[in-house]
Protein backbone atom coordinates (compact mmCIF):
# COMPACT_ATOMS: atom_id res chain seq x y z
CA UNK A 1 0.00 0.00 0.00
CA UNK A 2 2.82 2.42 0.89
CA UNK A 3 4.52 1.73 -2.41
CA UNK A 4 1.30 2.46 -4.29
CA UNK A 5 0.83 5.82 -2.54
CA UNK A 6 4.43 6.75 -3.16
CA UNK A 7 4.03 5.97 -6.85
CA UNK A 8 0.98 8.22 -7.11
CA UNK A 9 2.75 11.14 -5.45
CA UNK A 10 5.75 10.76 -7.74
CA UNK A 11 3.47 10.64 -10.77
CA UNK A 12 1.73 13.84 -9.63
CA UNK A 13 4.98 15.73 -9.28
CA UNK A 14 6.08 14.55 -12.70
CA UNK A 15 2.92 15.92 -14.31
CA UNK A 16 3.37 19.18 -12.43
CA UNK A 17 6.72 19.83 -14.13
CA UNK A 18 4.90 20.81 -17.34
CA UNK A 19 3.67 23.95 -15.60
CA UNK A 20 5.78 27.09 -15.98
CA UNK A 21 5.77 30.51 -14.37
CA UNK A 22 6.14 33.59 -16.55
CA UNK A 23 8.58 36.34 -15.61
CA UNK A 24 7.51 39.99 -15.54
CA UNK A 25 9.60 40.66 -18.64
CA UNK A 26 7.89 37.83 -20.50
CA UNK A 27 4.46 39.15 -19.46
CA UNK A 28 5.33 42.63 -20.73
CA UNK A 29 6.65 41.19 -23.99
CA UNK A 30 3.46 39.16 -24.55
CA UNK A 31 1.31 42.22 -23.80
CA UNK A 32 3.33 44.27 -26.30
CA UNK A 33 3.06 41.55 -28.94
CA UNK A 34 -0.72 41.23 -28.51
CA UNK A 35 -1.15 45.00 -28.79
CA UNK A 36 0.99 44.99 -31.92
CA UNK A 37 -1.31 42.33 -33.42
CA UNK A 38 -4.30 44.55 -32.69
CA UNK A 39 -2.53 47.51 -34.31
CA UNK A 40 -1.79 45.41 -37.40
CA UNK A 41 -5.45 44.42 -37.83
CA UNK A 42 -5.30 40.84 -36.60
CA UNK A 43 -8.17 41.48 -34.16
CA UNK A 44 -11.89 41.39 -34.92
CA UNK A 45 -15.01 41.35 -32.76
CA UNK A 46 -14.85 37.55 -32.64
CA UNK A 47 -11.17 37.29 -31.63
CA UNK A 48 -7.83 37.05 -33.40
CA UNK A 49 -7.24 35.57 -36.83
CA UNK A 50 -6.00 32.01 -37.20
CA UNK A 51 -2.26 31.69 -36.73
CA UNK A 52 -1.85 34.57 -34.31
CA UNK A 53 -0.41 32.36 -31.56
CA UNK A 54 2.38 31.14 -33.83
CA UNK A 55 3.20 34.76 -34.57
CA UNK A 56 3.32 35.49 -30.84
CA UNK A 57 5.67 32.53 -30.31
CA UNK A 58 7.95 33.83 -33.07
CA UNK A 59 8.09 37.32 -31.55
CA UNK A 60 8.81 35.93 -28.08
CA UNK A 61 11.63 33.87 -29.58
CA UNK A 62 13.03 37.08 -31.05
CA UNK A 63 12.95 38.85 -27.67
CA UNK A 64 14.12 35.79 -25.71
CA UNK A 65 16.25 33.57 -28.00
CA UNK A 66 16.71 30.89 -25.33
CA UNK A 67 13.09 30.77 -24.19
CA UNK A 68 11.15 27.53 -23.98
CA UNK A 69 7.77 29.25 -24.36
CA UNK A 70 5.52 27.45 -26.86
CA UNK A 71 2.04 28.00 -28.23
CA UNK A 72 0.85 24.97 -26.28
CA UNK A 73 0.61 24.94 -23.36
CA UNK A 74 2.25 28.22 -22.39
CA UNK A 75 0.85 30.96 -24.66
CA UNK A 76 -2.60 29.38 -24.99
CA UNK A 77 -3.06 28.94 -21.24
CA UNK A 78 -1.66 32.39 -20.45
CA UNK A 79 -4.03 34.19 -22.81
CA UNK A 80 -6.95 32.05 -21.61
CA UNK A 81 -6.23 32.99 -17.97
CA UNK A 82 -5.89 36.67 -18.87
CA UNK A 83 -9.19 36.69 -20.77
CA UNK A 84 -11.00 34.95 -17.91
CA UNK A 85 -9.70 37.49 -15.39
CA UNK A 86 -10.42 40.38 -17.76
CA UNK A 87 -14.09 39.49 -18.17
CA UNK A 88 -14.50 38.93 -14.42
CA UNK A 89 -12.77 42.23 -13.66
CA UNK A 90 -14.87 44.07 -16.23
CA UNK A 91 -18.09 42.83 -14.60
CA UNK A 92 -16.77 43.85 -11.17
CA UNK A 93 -15.77 47.38 -12.22
CA UNK A 94 -19.11 47.84 -14.01
CA UNK A 95 -20.85 47.88 -10.62
CA UNK A 96 -21.77 51.21 -9.07
CA UNK A 97 -19.46 52.18 -6.23
CA UNK A 98 -16.73 49.68 -7.19
CA UNK A 99 -13.40 50.71 -8.67
CA UNK A 100 -9.64 50.68 -8.18
CA UNK A 101 -8.20 52.19 -5.00
CA UNK A 102 -6.51 55.59 -4.87
CA UNK A 103 -3.00 54.21 -4.34
CA UNK A 104 -2.57 53.56 -8.07
CA UNK A 105 -1.70 49.88 -7.65
CA UNK A 106 -4.84 48.65 -9.48
CA UNK A 107 -6.40 46.87 -6.50
CA UNK A 108 -10.18 46.53 -6.24
CA UNK A 109 -11.91 48.85 -3.77
CA UNK A 110 -15.37 47.97 -2.46
CA UNK A 111 -17.09 47.11 0.82
CA UNK A 112 -17.57 43.57 2.14
CA UNK A 113 -21.28 43.40 1.28
CA UNK A 114 -20.59 44.31 -2.35
CA UNK A 115 -17.82 41.72 -2.54
CA UNK A 116 -20.11 38.99 -1.18
CA UNK A 117 -22.57 39.77 -4.00
CA UNK A 118 -19.77 39.73 -6.58
CA UNK A 119 -18.48 36.33 -5.47
CA UNK A 120 -21.97 34.83 -5.48
CA UNK A 121 -22.37 35.82 -9.14
CA UNK A 122 -18.83 34.94 -10.32
CA UNK A 123 -16.84 32.17 -8.62
CA UNK A 124 -13.72 33.19 -10.57
CA UNK A 125 -13.70 36.49 -8.62
CA UNK A 126 -13.07 34.82 -5.25
CA UNK A 127 -9.31 35.41 -5.28
CA UNK A 128 -9.28 38.71 -7.19
CA UNK A 129 -10.01 41.26 -4.45
CA UNK A 130 -6.54 41.70 -2.97
CA UNK A 131 -4.52 41.23 -6.15
CA UNK A 132 -3.07 44.00 -8.28
CA UNK A 133 -4.21 44.25 -11.93
CA UNK A 134 -1.63 46.49 -13.66
CA UNK A 135 -2.51 45.17 -17.14
CA UNK A 136 -6.17 46.25 -16.93
CA UNK A 137 -5.88 49.05 -19.51
CA UNK A 138 -3.84 46.79 -21.80
CA UNK A 139 -6.47 44.03 -21.52
CA UNK A 140 -9.21 46.49 -22.44
CA UNK A 141 -7.31 47.33 -25.62
CA UNK A 142 -6.53 43.69 -26.45
CA UNK A 143 -9.73 41.87 -25.46
CA UNK A 144 -12.29 44.68 -25.85
CA UNK A 145 -15.01 44.25 -28.46
CA UNK A 146 -15.15 47.66 -30.18
CA UNK A 147 -11.65 47.84 -31.68
CA UNK A 148 -13.22 48.16 -35.16
CA UNK A 149 -14.68 51.54 -34.23
CA UNK A 150 -11.41 52.72 -32.74
CA UNK A 151 -12.93 53.48 -29.33
CA UNK A 152 -11.61 52.50 -25.95
CA UNK A 153 -13.00 49.02 -25.53
CA UNK A 154 -14.74 48.10 -22.33
CA UNK A 155 -15.84 44.63 -23.35
CA UNK A 156 -18.84 44.63 -20.96
CA UNK A 157 -22.58 45.23 -21.20
CA UNK A 158 -23.80 48.85 -21.20
CA UNK A 159 -27.46 47.93 -20.64
CA UNK A 160 -27.75 49.35 -17.11
CA UNK A 161 -25.95 52.58 -17.97
CA UNK A 162 -28.23 53.18 -20.96
CA UNK A 163 -31.08 53.66 -18.49
CA UNK A 164 -29.69 57.02 -17.35
CA UNK A 165 -28.77 58.07 -20.89
CA UNK A 166 -32.29 57.43 -22.17
CA UNK A 167 -33.89 59.22 -19.21
CA UNK A 168 -31.68 62.33 -19.42
CA UNK A 169 -31.66 62.56 -23.24
CA UNK A 170 -35.44 62.93 -23.56
CA UNK A 171 -37.16 66.23 -24.45
CA UNK A 172 -40.16 67.84 -22.71
CA UNK A 173 -42.42 64.99 -23.78
CA UNK A 174 -40.21 62.65 -21.80
CA UNK A 175 -41.63 64.02 -18.56
CA UNK A 176 -45.02 62.68 -19.53
CA UNK A 177 -43.47 59.26 -19.99
CA UNK A 178 -41.91 59.63 -16.58
CA UNK A 179 -45.31 59.93 -14.86
CA UNK A 180 -46.66 57.02 -16.88
CA UNK A 181 -43.77 54.97 -15.57
CA UNK A 182 -44.74 55.82 -11.99
CA UNK A 183 -48.36 54.89 -12.67
CA UNK A 184 -47.21 51.52 -13.94
CA UNK A 185 -45.11 50.65 -10.90
CA UNK A 186 -47.52 52.01 -8.29
CA UNK A 187 -50.89 50.35 -7.76
CA UNK A 188 -54.11 52.34 -8.28
CA UNK A 189 -56.08 49.99 -6.06
CA UNK A 190 -57.39 51.79 -2.94
CA UNK A 191 -56.29 50.51 0.45
CA UNK A 192 -59.13 48.87 2.42
CA UNK A 193 -58.19 47.80 5.94
CA UNK A 194 -60.16 44.82 7.23
CA UNK A 195 -61.01 43.98 10.84
CA UNK A 196 -61.53 40.39 11.91
CA UNK A 197 -64.91 39.87 13.59
CA UNK A 198 -64.98 38.52 17.14
CA UNK A 199 -67.79 36.19 18.22
CA UNK A 200 -70.89 38.17 18.96
CA UNK A 201 -69.72 41.21 17.04
CA UNK A 202 -71.44 40.46 13.76
CA UNK A 203 -73.22 43.81 13.70
CA UNK A 204 -69.92 45.67 14.14
CA UNK A 205 -68.31 43.70 11.32
CA UNK A 206 -71.23 44.35 8.99
CA UNK A 207 -71.13 48.03 9.87
CA UNK A 208 -67.47 48.23 8.92
CA UNK A 209 -68.11 46.42 5.63
CA UNK A 210 -71.09 48.64 4.77
CA UNK A 211 -69.19 51.82 5.65
CA UNK A 212 -65.69 51.60 4.11
CA UNK A 213 -62.97 54.00 5.26
CA UNK A 214 -63.06 57.47 3.73
CA UNK A 215 -61.33 57.92 0.37
CA UNK A 216 -58.97 60.32 2.10
CA UNK A 217 -57.11 57.44 3.79
CA UNK A 218 -56.57 55.74 0.43
CA UNK A 219 -55.13 58.90 -1.08
CA UNK A 220 -52.68 59.29 1.78
CA UNK A 221 -51.44 55.72 1.40
CA UNK A 222 -51.11 56.08 -2.36
CA UNK A 223 -49.25 59.37 -1.98
CA UNK A 224 -46.83 57.74 0.43
CA UNK A 225 -46.21 54.83 -1.97
CA UNK A 226 -45.63 57.24 -4.86
CA UNK A 227 -43.13 59.16 -2.76
CA UNK A 228 -41.23 55.97 -1.93
CA UNK A 229 -41.17 54.95 -5.59
CA UNK A 230 -39.91 58.38 -6.63
CA UNK A 231 -37.14 58.30 -4.02
CA UNK A 232 -36.02 54.86 -5.22
CA UNK A 233 -35.95 56.04 -8.84
CA UNK A 234 -34.01 59.21 -7.97
CA UNK A 235 -31.57 57.14 -5.91
CA UNK A 236 -30.97 54.84 -8.91
CA UNK A 237 -30.50 57.84 -11.22
CA UNK A 238 -28.02 59.36 -8.77
CA UNK A 239 -25.98 56.15 -8.49
CA UNK A 240 -25.90 55.59 -12.25
CA UNK A 241 -24.94 59.21 -12.91
CA UNK A 242 -22.04 58.93 -10.46
CA UNK A 243 -20.91 55.78 -12.24
CA UNK A 244 -20.96 57.50 -15.64
CA UNK A 245 -19.08 60.50 -14.23
CA UNK A 246 -16.42 58.15 -12.84
CA UNK A 247 -16.07 56.54 -16.27
CA UNK A 248 -15.84 59.95 -17.94
CA UNK A 249 -13.19 61.18 -15.50
CA UNK A 250 -11.12 58.02 -16.01
CA UNK A 251 -11.21 58.51 -19.80
CA UNK A 252 -10.20 62.15 -19.43
CA UNK A 253 -7.32 61.01 -17.23
CA UNK A 254 -6.37 58.43 -19.87
CA UNK A 255 -6.21 61.13 -22.57
CA UNK A 256 -4.08 63.33 -20.31
CA UNK A 257 -1.69 60.41 -19.71
CA UNK A 258 -1.36 59.93 -23.48
CA UNK A 259 -0.55 63.61 -23.87
CA UNK A 260 2.22 63.37 -21.30
CA UNK A 261 3.54 60.22 -22.96
CA UNK A 262 3.74 61.97 -26.36
CA UNK A 263 5.92 64.66 -24.81
CA UNK A 264 8.34 61.97 -23.66
CA UNK A 265 8.77 60.25 -27.05
CA UNK A 266 11.59 62.42 -28.37
CA UNK A 267 13.44 62.30 -25.04
CA UNK A 268 13.64 58.51 -25.36
CA UNK A 269 14.56 58.69 -29.05
CA UNK A 270 17.31 61.20 -28.29
CA UNK A 271 19.03 58.48 -26.25
CA UNK A 272 19.44 56.36 -29.40
CA UNK A 273 22.63 57.61 -31.10
CA UNK A 274 22.19 55.16 -33.97
CA UNK A 275 19.29 57.28 -35.28
CA UNK A 276 19.75 60.49 -37.24
CA UNK A 277 17.78 63.57 -36.26
CA UNK A 278 15.56 63.17 -39.32
CA UNK A 279 14.79 59.58 -38.37
CA UNK A 280 13.98 60.63 -34.80
CA UNK A 281 11.53 63.23 -36.10
CA UNK A 282 9.85 60.69 -38.40
CA UNK A 283 9.55 58.02 -35.68
CA UNK A 284 8.27 60.59 -33.20
CA UNK A 285 5.53 61.53 -35.66
CA UNK A 286 4.61 57.88 -36.42
CA UNK A 287 4.44 56.70 -32.80
CA UNK A 288 2.69 59.86 -31.60
CA UNK A 289 -0.15 59.44 -34.11
CA UNK A 290 -1.14 55.90 -33.02
CA UNK A 291 -2.20 55.34 -29.41
CA UNK A 292 -1.49 51.62 -29.66
CA UNK A 293 2.13 52.14 -30.72
CA UNK A 294 2.54 54.89 -28.15
CA UNK A 295 1.34 52.59 -25.35
CA UNK A 296 3.62 49.77 -26.50
CA UNK A 297 6.64 52.09 -26.82
CA UNK A 298 6.19 53.66 -23.37
CA UNK A 299 5.45 50.30 -21.76
CA UNK A 300 8.62 48.61 -22.98
CA UNK A 301 11.81 48.62 -20.89
CA UNK A 302 14.36 51.20 -22.04
CA UNK A 303 16.64 48.44 -23.28
CA UNK A 304 13.90 47.17 -25.62
CA UNK A 305 12.84 50.52 -27.02
CA UNK A 306 15.56 50.73 -29.73
CA UNK A 307 14.58 47.31 -31.08
CA UNK A 308 10.94 48.32 -31.25
CA UNK A 309 11.83 51.58 -33.02
CA UNK A 310 13.82 49.66 -35.65
CA UNK A 311 10.85 47.37 -36.30
CA UNK A 312 8.51 50.34 -36.68
CA UNK A 313 10.91 51.96 -39.13
CA UNK A 314 11.14 48.72 -41.13
CA UNK A 315 7.35 48.48 -41.38
CA UNK A 316 7.12 52.10 -42.47
CA UNK A 317 9.96 51.56 -45.01
CA UNK A 318 12.16 54.18 -43.37
CA UNK A 319 15.18 51.88 -43.47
Amino acid sequence: MFGSNQYRRTSYRKCDRARRSWSDREDVALIGALKELVAQGWKSDNGFRSGYQKKLEHWLKTDFPNTDLKVSPHITSKISAWKKNYYSLAQILERSGVGFNEQGDFRIHCDDDQWDQIVRQDKNARCMRWKSWPYWNDWKYIFGKDRASGGGAEGVSEADKNFVQEELAGDAEGYGDYHVFLDEILSDEPFHPTVAAEPGEGSTSRSQQENPPPKKCSRKRKGSDEGDGLLKLLSKLHAETNSRLDTLSSRIGYDMDLGKARKEIFRHLDNMPELSDAQKYDVCDIIGKENSRLEIFMGLPDAKKPGYVIRVMEKEHLI
